[in-house]
């Protein structure tokens, strides 16, 4: 158990520390023997824990895994359009205090997706995709449409309105003010 224990801790030290460097310098200007060297170890000791460097921003997005999960929990209790609205605004509140982090983790986290190296993508839907066939057993949502079906297209808005707000963060109108006004013209296609 101690070892695991070390071993998640010298996972998240290499992390924090990579993230530090990727604000600091750059990302591509931060070499993983730069990253190694900051963290005291090997270049080998980081390959144990990160088969690349986009790896480390990889973690960021399997790290919002179990976050998903304790926000979905934290609003159960909610009718389920509410649930899922609170659950992408969470989310996409993460991000909102460093943009530049953001658009490294969302570009690494949608390259990724097409090289198929992640399944957080998928991890979300099906976490989606369970509240929602939830909510029809429960007849607290009426819909013909496949819970499947409708968790890929909520997921798709949401990494839609991440990308373009990346893209266009000049605007006045806030992140989450935008999920919500794309959220409402799907859902009304959904009920």
């Amino acid at each position: 158990m101690l070892k695991e224990e070390r071993k998640k801790e010298l996972k998240n030290q290499i992390f924090l520390k990579s993230i530090e460097l990727f604000k600091e310098y750059g990302y591509e200007n931060v070499t993983v023997e730069k990253i190694a060297s900051s963290c005291g170890i090997a270049k080998g000791t980081f390959f144990n824990y990160f088969p690349k460097k986009e790896h480390v921003l990889l973690y960021l997005g399997n790290s919002q895994d179990d976050l998903l999960q304790d926000i979905a929990q934290k609003y159960q209790h909610l009718k389920i359009k509410q649930q899922l609205l609170n659950i992408f605004k969470e989310l996409i509140s993460v991000y909102l205090n460093n943009s530049d982090l953001f658009k490294l983790t969302i570009s690494e986290t949608i390259r990724s997706a097409f090289k198929n190296e992640s399944t957080n993508i998928n991890i979300f839907e099906e976490t989606l995709t369970d509240l929602i066939e939830n909510a029809k057993k429960n007849n607290t949502i009426n819909t013909h449409f496949a819970s499947g079906t409708i968790s890929s297209v909520l997921v798709g808005i949401y990494f839609n309105t991440l990308v373009n707000w990346s893209v266009n963060n000049e605007k006045n109108e806030s992140i989450i003010t935008i999920f919500e006004k794309q959220f409402e013209v799907v859902w009304e296609g959904i009920e």
